[in-house]
């Protein structure tokens, strides 16, 4: 007779049980609540960067600026003056056509034979565009 095999079953009890399971609780439910922490506190610093980019932005300006100020000034040469011209764009009947057909689209018929097209601005808020 000889031994080839031992083991061991330990029996704990109810409160050495619940006592291990209290702490690892505690340890999983606090990891998540450190790494949720430390993840409001780095959303939190996305407040800061636009600050900072912006005084390095002024910075630039003002170093830009004292440039400008250094460099001598020249007269600038008298442009020659462009004259404005009115064209007379009531007239132009394929732009009439187009924006009769632009009216019919939007409003969804297929004939845009029954509107009228009484007059053209031209609008200066879309010159410089």
């Amino acid at each position: 007779m000889q031994i080839t095999n031992a083991a061991f079953n330990v029996q704990y009890s109810i409160a050495e049980n619940l006592k291990k399971a209290a702490l690892n609780t505690l340890l999983g439910m606090g990891t998540v609540f450190c790494i949720l922490i430390l993840i409001s506190l780095i959303i939190s610093l996305f407040n800061f960067f636009p600050k900072i980019e912006a005084m390095k932005k002024e910075k630039e300006r003002a170093k830009e600026q004292a440039k400008i100020n250094e460099q001598p000034v020249v007269a600038p040469a008298a442009a020659p003056v462009a004259e404005v011209v009115e064209e007379n764009l009531a007239d132009d009947l394929e732009l009439v056509a187009v924006i009769a057909a632009a009216i019919a689209a939007y409003e969804g018929s297929e004939d845009a034979s029954g509107y009228v097209v009484r007059s053209i601005k031209k609008s200066r808020k879309w010159h410089n565009a």
